[in-house]
């Protein structure tokens, strides 16, 4: 926040970008008071039908999260300019920096429309009649992921769910995002897995094709953003269908290239539990990686965590969780986990213990949220007999 001599607001920058020189010529351009909130409502109350203007305390509002005054401005945008003929600005998506020219008007509705998708409930109405309204463009994929994650992943009927992921795919044929969130709705409702089979396929050889035009080799392409998940969710689709044979050897394959990352290992672990595989998973995530791995406090806490949940491997698991108290006491997460464990174990006098340790050393701003975990695990701790 930056105020004037009078305790004035004057403008905001909303977090930290790199390069420094970049972030300075934010702040200089602040210093000189160019397009600051301050001077650009001196210039509103001047003449407030300057679209530009407008459009730009829209933003400043939408940088603070301040919904019902960005959508009050966005509004004002429209009413301006209801055809999108007075001006444009850059949108920038966070996929490789792409940047694109799009009026004021659509930036407007576009805005509006992910408002209404973060309402209680959300509406997708909105975004709805801006992507029937535009064409393409990285705003238009952009809507339809934001739409897809929050409305139809779950929340749309099946039918609803099946046709607005195939128009997606029509219209960014060489895009995966829709075929995989297409096969995410699928695994959820179990059913069509032919078709969801079909879907992952797609998705995988298109994931592979546009990792090898940017220049990637064959490990990276399968490590790359999102390629093992989607091999992980053609397996699941297998498992689904019965054929384990057939998941086992496509988590085989993806496995071959994943790398050495630990969240990846797990999903791949958790693949082969899955699929009944548990001995291809404790290979890969059991007590050998764990040695491997105790020199690191933020490994090993997610390693006792993941066998906590699947009530398995649980000797193993103590060791981890011990350890990562050991190495960081002050971490109210890493107590939870070990209370957590000893819940499994039926050890019940140890996980009051650990739950108490992890209310003592929680964060202010964390209290509310441990006195409930504590809660839980105390109702658990007094069920075991």
């Amino acid at each position: 926040m930056f105020f004037d001599g009078n305790g004035e607001a004057v403008d905001w920058i909303l977090g930290y970008d790199p390069p420094a020189t970049a972030f300075k010529a934010q702040l200089d351009k602040i210093l000189k008071g160019e397009d600051t909130f301050k001077s650009l409502t001196a210039v509103y109350a001047k003449n407030p039908k300057a679209i530009e203007t407008v459009f730009k305390l829209a933003r400043k509002y939408d940088d603070r999260y301040d919904q019902a005054k960005s959508a009050e401005f966005y509004k004002k945008v429209l009413a301006l300019d209801p055809t999108g003929k007075k001006g444009t600005t850059d949108y920038q998506t966070g996929q490789e920096g792409v940047v694109e020219k799009v009026s004021f008007t659509q930036y407007a509705e576009f805005s509006l429309g992910i408002a209404a998708l973060s309402s209680r409930p959300a509406d997708p109405a909105p975004m709805q009649a801006f992507l029937k309204k535009y064409p393409d463009g990285e705003m238009v994929k952009t809507g339809y992921m934001r739409l897809g994650a929050v409305h139809f992943l779950r929340t749309a009927p099946k039918d609803q769910a099946a046709a607005f992921f195939a128009e997606f795919a029509n219209r960014f044929p060489k895009d995966t995002t829709a075929l995989s969130m297409w096969v995410q709705r699928i695994l959820t409702d179990k059913e069509p897995v032919d078709k969801g089979i079909e879907l992952a396929a797609k998705a995988i050889a298109l994931n592979k094709l546009e990792m090898e035009a940017k220049g990637k080799s064959g490990s990276q392409v399968t490590t790359a953003m999102g390629g093992s998940s989607l091999e992980l969710n053609l397996a699941r689709l297998y498992a689904l269908k019965g054929d384990k044979e057939k998941a086992g050897a496509v988590i085989d394959e993806a496995l071959k290239a994943a790398g050495e990352n630990p969240r990846m290992i797990s999903s791949f672990a958790q693949a082969y539990l899955d699929i009944g595989a548990e001995d291809k998973a404790m290979a890969i995530y059991g007590p050998a990686f764990l040695q491997k791995s105790l020199a690191a406090a933020a490994a090993i806490t997610p390693y006792a965590s993941f066998w906590a949940r699947q009530d398995k491997n649980l000797d193993s698991a103590l060791e981890a969780a011990k350890k990562a108290v050991e190495m960081n006491p002050a971490a109210f997460a890493g107590w939870t986990t070990l209370a957590q464990v000893y819940i499994k174990m039926k050890n019940a006098p140890e996980a009051l213990k650990a739950a108490d340790k992890a209310l003592e050393v929680a964060p202010a701003a964390q209290k509310t949220i441990a006195q409930r975990m504590v809660d839980q695990i105390r109702t658990q701790a007094a069920a075991i007999k």
